[in-house]
């Protein structure tokens, strides 16, 4: 009788202490989700202030503006070329921590979409994109995203793992009826059909 007594005793004790557990696992994993919540949002607010620190310079600026927002070039003898270099070199800093910081935040769901602003300032600015190929070192995660957009490729976070796009360098475009270039083995042309085309390889 008194084994029957300390089994069900035993039983209820252990299904207390599984209960207690996975109460103490939940309440873990919603401490850890508020964490990663404030986590991400001081991030966002440091981020910001990066970017509100580097136009509160070109506000005090503006000539400036044309060379990072219209695609303005700058020319070697630019007699604003010194300052234009340094305003470029501040903005890659800013660009790296913000696309740095999106890989650290796998809690915050538009991490993944950080790159955009970056490669519009690529894309816009001459001279950003000329500092960032002299020094691909210096900022190395820009440098891959620069990569991504001279090789045409659809932009995608380059740290950010699980929404990148995959791609395929494009293709020769071949209209229909027109031969190819004859190899240099070959003694005849032959006509390309549209089934065919998706095999030719990507020109180089």
């Amino acid at each position: 009788m008194n084994e029957t007594v300390l089994s069900v005793v035993g039983l209820v004790l252990v299904a207390v202490s599984l209960c207690f557990s996975a109460l103490q696992t939940r309440e873990v994993a919603r401490q850890s989700r508020i964490n990663n919540g404030i986590g991400s949002a001081t991030a966002l607010v440091e981020v910001n202030n990066l970017i509100r620190s580097w136009h509160e310079r070109l506000l005090q600026d503006p000539s400036a503006r044309p060379y990072f927002f219209d695609g303005k070039p700058c020319t070697p003898d630019d007699v604003e070329r010194p300052k234009l270099l340094t305003f470029a070199e501040l903005l890659g800093d800013v660009l790296e921590c913000n696309l740095q910081m999106a890989s650290l935040l796998p809690a915050f769901n538009f991490a993944h979409s950080w790159h955009h602003w970056p490669a519009e300032m690529l894309r816009h600015s001459p001279i950003l994109d000329e500092v960032v190929e002299s020094h691909p070192e210096w900022w190395p995660t820009l440098h891959l995203l620069q990569q991504q957009i001279r090789a045409g490729a659809p932009q995608a976070h380059p740290l950010v793992t699980g929404h990148k796009v995959r791609w395929r360098p494009p293709r020769a475009s071949v209209g229909r009826g027109v031969r190819p270039k004859p190899d240099a083995d070959a003694d005849a042309e032959t006509t390309i059909s549209a089934g065919d085309r998706a095999a030719i390889p990507p020109q180089r």
